[in-house]
This record gives C-alpha cells, sequence and structure tokens, in this order.
C-alpha cells in the first residue's frame, strides 16, 4: 500500500502555491471592478485625426477636380463614422448602461490629457481632475491582442489591460454581430447591453 500521507506536505505546498498565483490574478480585477463601480468609466473615442488631416491636406494641395472629389468624399465619409461612432454609443450608455458614471474624450487628446475636453453624457464639460479625482477606468476602442479585431478594452488607472476574470475584450466579430446587422438593433445598443450584463455579473460575483 503506498503511503499516500509521505506527499501531504508536497500537496500542500502545490494548494498554497496555486491559490496564491490566484489570488495575485483576482486581486487586480476585483479592484477594477470595484473602483468601476464607485466611480467612473472614461470612454476614448476614436477620432480618425490621422486620417483626416491626411485627406484634408491631399484636398488642398490637389489641381484635379476628379481627384478632388474622391478625396472630399473619403473625407466625408471619414467624419460621417467617426460622428455616428461617437454618438450611437453616447445614446447606448444612456439608455442602456447604469453600472457606473461615464465620460467621454476623443483619443487624439490622450496625449495631454489634463488639457483635453472631457464630457458627460449629457454633454457638459468636464475637467480631468474632475473625472479623475476619484476612482476611474477607460475603455478603448482599438484592436484586440487575441483576435486583432476591433473591440472595446478596458484598462485601469494607470492605462494596464484589466486581467480576467474581469469582463473585458468586447469584440466586433462572431455571430452576434452578425445576427445585429441583420436585425434593427444597432450594434452599440447590443454591445453597451453586453458590457452591462457583463459588469454587473461579475460585481455580484465578487460581493
Amino acid at each position: 500500500m503506498i503511503k499516500t500521507y509521505r506527499f501531504f506536505p508536497l500537496l500542500c505546498l502545490v494548494i498554497l502555491v496555486a491559490s496564491g498565483y490566484q489570488d495575485r490574478v483576482q486581486v487586480p480585477s476585483v479592484q477594477a471592478i470595484r473602483d468601476l463601480k464607485e466611480g467612473v468609466l472614461i470612454v476614448r473615442f476614436p477620432g480618425f485625426k490621422a486620417k483626416i488631416d491626411t485627406l484634408t491636406s491631399m484636398i488642398s494641395r490637389t489641381e484635379d477636380e476628379n481627384t478632388k472629389n474622391r478625396l472630399q468624399k473619403l473625407l466625408d465619409e471619414t467624419i460621417y463614422e467617426r460622428d455616428t461612432v461617437r454618438q450611437d454609443y453616447i445614446q447606448a450608455f444612456g439608455n442602456y448602461y447604469d453600472f457606473s458614471k461615464v465620460a467621454y474624450f476623443m483619443d487624439f487628446e490622450a496625449k495631454d490629457p489634463e488639457n483635453a475636453n472631457f464630457f458627460s453624457l449629457e454633454g457638459s464639460k468636464l475637467t480631468f481632475q474632475e473625472i479623475t479625482k476619484g476612482p476611474h477606468v477607460y475603455l478603448f476602442f482599438e484592436k484586440s491582442e487575441e483576435s486583432k479585431i476591433d473591440a472595446l478594452v478596458v484598462y485601469d488607472k494607470d492605462k494596464k489591460i484589466i486581467p480576467r476574470p474581469f469582463p473585458n475584450n468586447f469584440t466586433r466579430g462572431g455571430f452576434s454581430f452578425l445576427f445585429t446587422k441583420l436585425s434593427e438593433q444597432k450594434f452599440a445598443d447590443w454591445r453597451v447591453k453586453k458590457m452591462n450584463k457583463k459588469f454587473h455579473k461579475f460585481w455580484e460575483q465578487v460581493n
């Protein structure tokens, strides 16, 4: 008969190490959801500034009327996309999100956040000092590291990605994206509803 008690100290050590690792993983996620609940979700909207500036410059330099018209069409489409994304998500957060307060600014102002133009969902202007004096996290529109497709990713106040099990990385792909394109529901509405639901669920799990 194998004397299993000989392996008991080793088993305890493995359990302790695993538990310690799990705690280190859990703590940032739990703290982040509490910071979010008590504070502000700061949304950084895409401004397409580099593309808009490039097209504007090209239009001013070209003398060919057909080229100018083609570039102007691209510029108009880019500005329309920028404004539509921002407005759709502002409405979606206003209608379907209740987990925390929300503020927003444009990504091209991220290099100098203290002088950026921050706004509430209602449109009132806020200062960087006002919205960052308490707990806060950031929501960035970007490409996900895992799938390289459009995603909304949540960062902590130090601009570090919040690790699992915090609900994160809300991507554009998958069956749900195709379904919303075929339905009358705006993708922004579906996405914000999903985000709000996952935040509430994780909050309940850790409290």
